[in-house]
């Protein structure tokens, strides 16, 4: 296992090199790294970013004390609350712990859809059409490629980075990551895979690579895409230093959005970035 991972991971490292080489000759030609299709300007204002931003809190807050109504943190339980965009969850001690962990990480992948859905609808009633939304692809193929090989591109000196500052400046913490690795089975892994590889890309890009970015297009352009990086970032805080690697995949992804005016090839970049990681914090333990 140990051999095949390390193969893996040389293929991974060196296709990434490729690619940024490739990149590099195309910029310095002068050639653009991506062919942008036609612009999807926001219909939105400021005032309709901070009101999603408080409805997106909202949403949390209900469903989190819906689940604290019914499944309410008991003997032994010490609740810890994540200052993370996405991610309001409870760490928990004894028998039931990870029942109850379990709920509240339900509770909140709940609530990432259940904003997802109601903010766009809100935008929908108010002109916005389902394009301006980012959730129309004009060349979905193309954009399931350019995905895949973003993804390629960025995951060894995302991880790379990632690494280095866990073990020489600041060790990563997160609730999710101790749920995981005390709970192994098929109910803990699903629900992780739910929260982290399913909701949060759908609504950490809805928000941040649409609403916040598609809105700061209009002001300020391409840097647009710097601004939504450092926030998408900054709303990670909390967990170490993992929220500076975050701060790269957003410009990653921000690019991408920005050069194809729709945020579906982010969601899957999102879902692929994610997912690595839930698979190597399992494998982490096997050895």
């Amino acid at each position: 296992m140990t051999v095949l991972v390390g193969l893996l991971a040389t293929v991974v490292c060196l296709t990434s090199l490729f690619c940024v080489v490739k990149l590099l000759v195309r910029y310095r030609s002068g050639e653009s790294l991506l062919s942008p299709l036609p612009e999807n300007p926001a219909s939105w204002d400021g005032f309709d970013v901070a009101s999603l931003f408080v409805l997106f809190i909202v949403c949390q807050a209900l469903c989190v004390t819906v689940v604290q109504h019914f499944f309410p943190v008991g003997d032994g339980a010490t609740q810890v609350f994540s200052n993370a965009s996405s991610e309001i969850v409870v760490t928990v001690v004894g028998s039931k712990g990870s029942d109850v962990l379990g709920y509240h990480l339900l509770a909140n992948a709940i609530a990432m859809l259940v904003f997802t859905c109601v903010a766009s609808l809100i935008l929908r009633v108010r002109g916005a059409s389902w394009k301006s939304l980012g959730f129309q692809d004009e060349a979905p193929l193309t954009g399931l490629r350019l995905a895949g090989l973003t993804w390629v591109i960025i995951v060894p000196p995302l991880l790379a980075l990632a690494a280095f500052l866990d073990r020489f400046v600041k060790p990563y913490s997160h609730p999710v990551v101790d749920f995981l690795q005390a709970d192994r089975t098929a109910w803990a892994i699903g629900l992780v895979i739910v929260t982290a590889v399913v909701a949060a890309p759908i609504a950490e890009e809805f928000f941040f690579r649409r609403i916040l970015q598609g809105w700061l297009e209009v002001k300020l352009g391409d840097w647009a895409v710097v601004v939504s990086a450092v926030c998408f970032g900054v709303a990670h805080l909390g967990h170490g230093l993992g929220w500076i690697p975050l701060i790269g995949f957003g410009l990653a992804a921000g690019y991408l959005v920005r050069r194809r005016g729709t945020i579906l090839p982010s969601i899957v970049l999102h879902a692929l970035f994610n997912g690595l990681s839930v698979v190597l914090l399992l494998m982490s333990d096997l050895n």
